[in-house]
């Protein structure tokens, strides 16, 4: 293995000790080793059996529900590699590619996709060019608030066309069959540990699962966008990432649920991660100027059970992680502890 490698074992290294003392979950499901020299050297040879380059050095690794590597290839290429848990089927990404790469060809803040899905360790990957434009905005500004419910609206339209054809399923909180709670999004998160201390969550999560009749119409949408997978250039988005989340679900389902995590950048420990109410409702208000109709009675309850629903799901996350927050302004429990009641009405 050449220098770069080792450039790249450092960089993954330096994150896998952020985890600690938890095991770095996703790096052991996708290449079934924590270890970083082990890492960098299946993403070595994938580099060169696939993208025809030695690794010339390392620039980020982060791993969520993904695992994510910038990397500078011999060639001068700069690449990003997301690598996939293997529940991720190769159907799934392929259609993600299929969409991304349509979007991207109408500028409409996706990326380029170089390759993928490829097999690595025991997922797929896609690689994307490594893009360094714009900066992070503050959400909780209402015209970066406007700007990101615009943004949504734009991939629905650009995607209408598509959404009979499409394979793509309701998002993780939308998904069919779920009784309260889907599996959690990360094995951090045991929502069985210590649950009778958050049946004030459970509470309201049953309380909005009774309420998310459906409604509206279906359609292609990303599950995840917030403050934190957008980059800005003034107050006008311009580049996007995380496109694994791409959705087709029911209008107000998603928009609902978008509402409660548009202002979210997990990456700012300090940031103010949940809405306020208010800024809840101006999201959805600023989506419906955008889409050019209001949505009815109907479509609007079902948007307020999903977004009780979804920040009921974040507040769960925060607690099954030990975390007790709700005298804490601008996390979701202290939300959903001090607006259970109203939380519905947005």
């Amino acid at each position: 293995m050449n220098a770069g490698y080792e450039d790249v074992a450092t960089v993954i290294a330096a994150h896998l000790r952020e985890w600690e003392p938890s095991p770095p979950f996703v790096e052991l499901a996708i290449f079934e080793s924590a270890d970083a020299h082990c890492i960098a050297g299946i993403l070595a040879r994938f580099c060169e059996q696939n993208l025809g380059s030695r690794i010339a050095r390392g620039l980020f690794h982060q791993s969520s529900i993904g695992s994510v590597t910038g990397i500078v290839l011999d060639d001068g290429r700069s690449v990003v590699i997301k690598a996939h848990q293997p529940e991720r089927s190769r159907q799934f990404l392929a259609e993600v590619v299929h969409l991304q790469s349509y979007l991207a060809d109408l500028n409409l803040f996706a990326t380029k996709v170089f390759a993928g899905p490829l097999p690595i360790g025991r997922g797929y990957a896609i690689v994307e060019p490594f893009t360094d434009v714009g900066s992070k905005a503050d959400a909780h500004l209402p015209q970066i608030r406007s700007a990101l419910a615009k943004g949504l609206h734009a991939i629905v339209r650009a995607c209408g066309s598509l959404v009979a054809s499409t394979s793509l399923e309701a998002s993780l909180l939308e998904s069919p069959g779920v009784t309260l709670w889907p599996a959690p999004h990360s094995k951090l998160f045991g929502f069985s540990a210590n649950a009778k201390e958050a049946e004030w969550i459970d509470e309201v999560a049953k309380r909005a699962r009774a309420q998310m009749m459906p409604a509206g119409n279906r359609v292609i949408g990303h599950g995840d966008w917030r403050a934190e997978h957008v980059r800005f250039k003034g107050n006008t988005p311009v580049i996007a990432f995380d496109w694994d989340s791409l959705c087709c679900e029911l209008e107000p389902a998603l928009i609902g649920t978008t509402a409660h995590g548009f202002c979210a950048d997990w990456s700012q420990g300090d940031n103010r991660q949940a809405p306020s109410r208010d800024e809840a409702r101006a999201f959805i208000e600023d989506y419906e100027r955008a889409r050019g109709k209001v949505f009815s009675a109907e479509e609007r309850r079902s948007c307020g059970a999903c977004f009780a629903y979804a920040s009921a799901y974040t507040a769960r996350c925060g607690h099954a992680a030990g975390r007790d927050e709700r005298e804490m302004p601008g996390t979701f429990q202290h939300l959903v502890w001090n607006s259970r009641d109203d939380l519905f009405e947005v």
